[in-house]
């Protein structure tokens, strides 16, 4: 025993055995760094092999992330992060898709009113077009109507003032007539007062023969204007009955002319109501016509309007093609891409903590 103790407490045993455990220490050491490189060459290749089957940009950089010596509390966070940024990337896909939907089946459905609206407006305004044509067709029959009756009413007056002026002409020459008459009466009875000419009590009308229809012979006078009494009275008489003829032809001239002017008057005042009738209906029809034409107008500028807000919906809908056509042809596969990036991420990190913990890797 004492042999033993002294051999190996001898200043050769302590050197060696200092040496002894350097060696061993660095052997440990050695293994150590040896089973970390394998534990990081172990993640690596499952990383790259998860990015390969994921397709996954995210999980090949956590692998080179691996590759390059990241500490797995490092890589454990950047995989918490790139699977939080995934799920944000989801809620704005949806919100997208949402959006892209709803501004599309809105816009759609604008666009299917807008096109009503313009068809209805387009048999608004054939309805219009159709009343204003038929309005117009009986304003233009009307101002035909009235210029007949205004011309008939002319003619009338033009008549009438031809009647008045005949019958002031025939009143005026059957005036002088009168004049005339009276005056040879006067002078006649005068020249039969003057030479002592007796006329008779009672001037008697021209005898006739028993032949009524023959007149009797005319009467000759004398150098000296003697002559018979029946004869001298005879002519007295028969120009008063001249003048009393004309007289009375004077009073039923004025008479006829009244009741000419009293038919004048009747159909001249008939014609101005039948014109006033249809002046008066003629503008009820401009009215209705100018009314008519203002809804024209109206329903015009609403299709425009309304074809004006089809233009903008039509961009609207280009513009939302061109920003939603992925969602029909990506938002699926884009969706599962995403999920299987999710489970990439997952199996990731599963695999690296149990890499962390010695589960997975051998020894």
């Amino acid at each position: 025993m004492a042999g033993a103790i002294k051999i190996l407490g001898s200043g050769a045993a302590k050197k060696t055995f200092g040496a002894a455990t350097t060696t061993f220490l660095q052997v440990a050491t050695v293994k150590r760094h040896h089973a970390v490189v394998h534990r990081m060459g172990a993640a690596y290749g499952k990383l790259k092999k998860l990015a390969t089957q994921f397709q996954s940009v995210k999980l090949a950089r956590i692998a080179a992330a691996v590759q390059m010596g990241g500490h797995f509390d490092k890589i454990m966070v950047m995989i918490d992060d790139m699977m939080g940024l995934l799920r944000t990337e989801e809620a704005e896909d949806i919100v997208h898709r949402d959006f892209c939907e709803n501004s599309q089946n809105a816009n759609k459905n604008e666009m299917a009113d807008l096109d009503y609206r313009i068809k209805k407006a387009d048999e608004m305004l054939k309805r219009y077009g159709n009343t204003k044509s038929e309005l117009q067709t009986e304003i233009d029959a009307l101002e035909v109507d009235i210029a007949a009756t205004e011309k008939s009413m002319a003619e009338l007056l033009d008549f009438r003032n031809k009647d008045v002026k005949n019958f002031r002409q025939a009143l005026k020459d059957d005036t002088d007539a009168v004049g005339l008459i009276k005056q040879a009466i006067a002078s006649l009875a005068k020249f039969y007062k003057d030479n002592k000419i007796p006329l008779g009590l009672v001037q008697k009308a021209p005898e006739y023969t028993k032949d009524q229809d023959k007149a009797p012979e005319s009467a000759s006078f004398s150098d000296d204007y003697g002559g018979r009494k029946s004869e001298s009275g005879g002519i007295l008489a028969i120009l008063a009955m001249l003048a009393e003829d004309l007289e009375k032809e004077i009073a039923d001239s004025r008479t006829d002319d009244a009741d000419a002017q009293a038919e004048y008057e009747k159909q001249n005042g008939a014609l101005i109501s039948t014109r006033d009738a249809q002046q008066s209906t003629k503008v009820s029809l401009e009215e209705e016509l100018a009314g008519t034409e203002e809804k024209i107008d109206a329903v015009e500028d609403m299709k425009k309007g309304k074809e004006d807000d089809k233009s903008a919906e039509g961009d609207t809908a280009k513009a939302l093609g061109t920003d939603c056509a992925w969602v029909k042809t990506h938002f699926e596969s884009r969706r599962d891409k995403r999920k299987d990036e999710m489970q990439g991420l997952v199996d990731a990190k599963a695999f690296l903590a149990g890499v962390e913990s010695g589960k997975d890797v051998l020894p």
